[in-house]
């Protein structure tokens, strides 16, 4: 008995030391689940989590709902952008990967509740603790308002200025105005808020192609106050005016800002001015390329005497939202804008979800537009863009240093391809971009990866950001860039010049990898006068690339950086 009683010790310490060892290997549990109220639909909640914790090593999580589980996120593809996270793999195997932190629960019943917890899960099967609980209701409709009810056609010809805004003022509070199969010609049309503009699938907003369709005059901008042409979807918002609030657009759908005619490889055209020193522009010109583009131009030409130069960078977006608060876009593609794509100025809390951004070769067709707002998600999506694919400003000069600054930012779980910067700070950054973490996305043919742009007489800058776990491949410029010596051909106006320079500071770049760059791989360039410091660069693999060019910066750290073929470095 004495001997039984000794084993049945042991076996119980030996138990206890395998059960502590399977503890301490399991993952840590998720944490900050959360589904973005304002992209809770009728019928679907989004789930978005933290990645875990430095050194875990989870390959996806387990989704419960109600207790029960209803996905593992590494073997989901059921959005577009999780498709072109997969097919990117297949081509890069060896690139860094990413994790899918956030879901899509599908199939709910209106006004329905559900209660949500995830787990997290490595290669070897072990299961984490569960995250927080969640308990969430899906939206309920509310009274609906068809377009059609006003007389609109989806006929792609008729104008339906008119019809459709007769269809927003007359939607109630909590309302949904909805825009049923077909293709809807349109002019200018002005939103508020506690609304869902729901666009369905199959139907398509066509924006009109006559300038006159669209009101032209002054109003806030995020990067500048000037009169411009406002944009196709826009809000009315002042300086001090009352903040609207819960505006949704949503839906299957397209808009379409009918900017520029499409070449023989079925891209959008953009302008290429001429050569510094010629007399004619070249054959591209916005005159032969440009539809609503050229429209909106020649029309200031003849109409307020503007020369090219000053008339073009006021054409029309395609959405701004100025002084809104608590805003979705979910599931909307967007194409071929005259100007910018989505621009949301002096908004706070928005939430970007499985949106396309289809906007590749339109001249200045960025993605989205943040300007002096705090709270902005963007996830799940896809920029495929002619200019920017996400980017951020804050004023300009003087002024802008006076205004909120624009902070945060969180972007993930995103395929982003094309753009001139995949996440952009500038140039415009006067009161500041900062607290951005920008992780688990993939780049291809981008031609920045992480892109800092700004000037003396802007002013203020960019910090407090983090870019990790991020893999990128052909890469026309740089990996990095933080530069104060930008300047912007198509942005020439005249301001107060800021109180102090320009400077990028507190930067984390982190578990990046990078398969080919065509200039050099880290370029950090600020000022005598005003150094940008405090960048810290950790297990970066870059392959292919130039010697980096670094000068007037300080406090930098290089810890397991790595380039192929790199012998040496200008700095």
């Amino acid at each position: 008995m004495q001997l039984f009683s000794k084993k049945k010790v042991a076996l119980s310490a030996f138990l206890t030391l395998a059960m502590a060892s399977a503890v301490f290997a399991a993952p840590q549990a998720p944490k900050g689940l959360q589904a973005p109220a304002m992209a809770v639909s009728e019928s679907a909640i989004p789930l978005i989590w933290e990645r875990p914790a430095k050194g875990d090593k989870v390959i996806g999580y387990n989704v419960y709902m109600d207790g029960k589980k209803i996905v593992r996120t590494d073997q989901d593809f059921s959005t577009d952008a999780k498709k072109e996270l997969k097919d990117f793999y297949q081509k890069s195997p060896k690139a860094v990967k990413i994790l899918n932190h956030m879901y899509r629960v599908k199939g709910l019943k209106e006004g329905s509740t559900h209660t949500f917890t995830v787990r997290a899960i490595d290669a070897s099967g072990n299961e984490s603790p569960d995250s927080n609980s969640i308990k969430v209701t899906t939206r309920k409709k509310g009274k609906v308002v068809d377009i059609t009810q006003f007389g609109a056609v989806g006929d792609g010809t008729t104008v339906n200025t008119a019809a459709i805004q007769q269809a927003v003022n007359k939607c109630p509070v909590g309302g949904t105005v909805v825009v049923p199969p077909g293709v809807y010609k349109t002019g200018l049309i002005w939103l508020h808020g506690d609304m869902t503009l729901e666009i369905q699938k199959g139907a398509t907003i066509l924006a009109s192609e006559q300038p006159d369709a669209y009101q032209y005059g002054y109003h806030l901008y995020p990067y500048i106050s000037q009169d411009r042409f406002y944009a196709l979807f826009s809000t009315k918002y002042k300086e001090g005016d009352p903040k609207m609030k819960n505006l949704r657009i949503v839906g299957e759908g397209t808009i379409d800002g009918n900017g520029w005619k499409k070449g023989p490889d079925g891209n959008y055209l953009y302008r290429q001015k001429a050569k510094k020193g010629a007399k004619t522009l070249p054959k591209n010109h916005v005159s032969k390329i440009g539809i609503l583009a050229w429209n909106q131009v020649d029309w200031l030409d003849k109409n307020k005497g503007l020369n090219e130069d000053k008339a073009y960078q006021r054409r029309s977006s395609m959405m701004l939202l100025q002084g809104v608060d608590n805003v979705a876009v979910s599931g909307i593609t967007f194409r071929n804008p005259a100007n910018h794509t989505l621009i949301l100025s002096h908004c706070n809390d928005v939430t970007v979800e499985n949106t396309k951004f289809m906007t590749y070769n339109c001249n200045n067709g960025d993605g989205i537009e943040f300007a002096h707002g705090a709270g902005l998600k963007v996830y799940d999506s896809i920029f495929d863009t002619g200019d920017d694919c996400i980017n951020f400003a804050a004023g300009q000069g003087a002024m802008g240093e006076k205004d909120k600054p624009t902070e945060k930012i969180w972007v993930f779980n995103n395929s982003i391809h094309h753009g001139h910067g995949t996440v952009v700070m500038g140039s415009h950054t006067a009161a500041f971009i900062q607290n951005l973490l920008a992780e688990d996305n993939v780049v291809d043919g981008c031609e920045v990866g992480l892109r800092m742009k700004s000037n003396a007489a802007n002013g203020g800058g960019a910090r407090n950001i983090t870019f990790r776990n991020n893999a990128l491949r052909n890469i026309e410029k740089n990996f990095v860039i933080a530069t104060t010596g930008y300047s912007d051909p198509n942005q020439k106006t005249e301001f107060p010049k800021a109180t102090k320079p320009a400077v990028f500071y507190n930067i984390l770049v982190e578990d990046c990898s990078v398969e080919k760059t065509g200039k050099a791989a880290i370029e950090i360039v600020g000022a005598p006068n005003m150094k940008h410091h405090d960048f810290v660069f950790k297990n970066i693999v870059i392959s292919g690339g130039k010697p980096w060019i670094i000068t007037d910066a300080e406090k930098l750290t290089f810890e397991n950086v790595k380039q192929a073929d790199l012998k040496t470095n200008n700095f």
